[in-house]
């Protein structure tokens, strides 16, 4: 699997990996994993109940063209569009998405931006800082916040980890920042069940690059985000107006 090309991975990797592991846990442990599911499952059920009545599918059709509406084109970037799996869109929640891999026409640099909307409660979780562990990456820097202002001037905060697959501190390393937004203002909360609980709509957004350490300045991404973050936000603010 090659991230960068496909984006983070979803739950469902996350649900095999669970799986294997579960073939292997002796008879108490199974039974007492039976109490905590059950537990959880309750937890869920009531989580979507709550969250069905507030979820709005005309705001977020809305918001789902608005993210359609996302420049091919931005600045110095061109991109070509990718897919995300339907089966990946129908399990994570997502009502709409667009998945681009960007390249610097004048540096040659590569990111890949995917920009995701749903309701509050499936948007909120599923952080790459699981997934991508669940299908051998390894975490070697962050999570941490990065605050990243703008060529508009305008500051947002995100979050940012680095992850590497294989051995080595030559292998190759892919950065992820990571956030959410109800109106193209990105957020990195602590605890965004809770910051964005009961909203109608939600944004996610993730940027990958390549790397061969951590926090770098001059990275790809931060290039990226930069240039394009102005735009990107005037595009998916229009879904504010359309809030009831």
């Amino acid at each position: 699997m090659d991230p960068e090309k496909f984006g983070p991975p979803m739950n469902p990797q996350c649900e095999r990996t669970q799986a294997v592991a579960g073939r292997n846990l002796p008879r108490r442990d199974m039974l007492l994993c039976g109490v905590g599911l059950s537990v959880l499952l309750l937890g869920a059920v009531v989580e979507a109940t709550l969250h069905r009545n507030l979820d709005d599918p005309e705001l977020q059709g809305r918001a789902a063209s608005c993210i359609s509406e996302i420049p091919a084109d931005i600045g110095n970037w061109s991109s070509t569009l990718l897919e995300i799996d339907d089966r990946e869109k129908r399990i994570a929640g997502i009502a709409g998405s667009v998945r681009r891999e960007y390249r610097n026409q004048h540096s040659g640099q590569t990111v890949v931006l995917t920009v995701l909307n749903g309701s509050s409660g499936p948007m909120s979780v599923h952080p790459p800082t699981a997934c991508f562990e669940g299908v051998g990456y390894t975490l070697i820097a962050g999570p941490s916040v990065a605050d990243i202002r703008d060529d508009s001037g305008h500051a947002v905060t995100l979050n940012r980890a680095v992850f590497r697959q294989g051995d080595g501190a030559a292998s190759e390393a892919v950065r992820v920042y990571w956030g959410w937004s109800t109106d193209g203002q990105w957020e990195a909360p602590a605890n965004p069940r809770f910051a964005f609980r009961g909203e109608p709509n939600l944004f996610k957004v993730y940027v990958i690059d390549r790397t061969t350490g951590g926090a770098d300045k001059n990275s790809p991404g931060e290039a990226f985000l930069r240039e394009t973050l102005p735009v990107i936000r005037r595009t998916l603010e229009k879904v504010s107006v359309l809030k009831p």
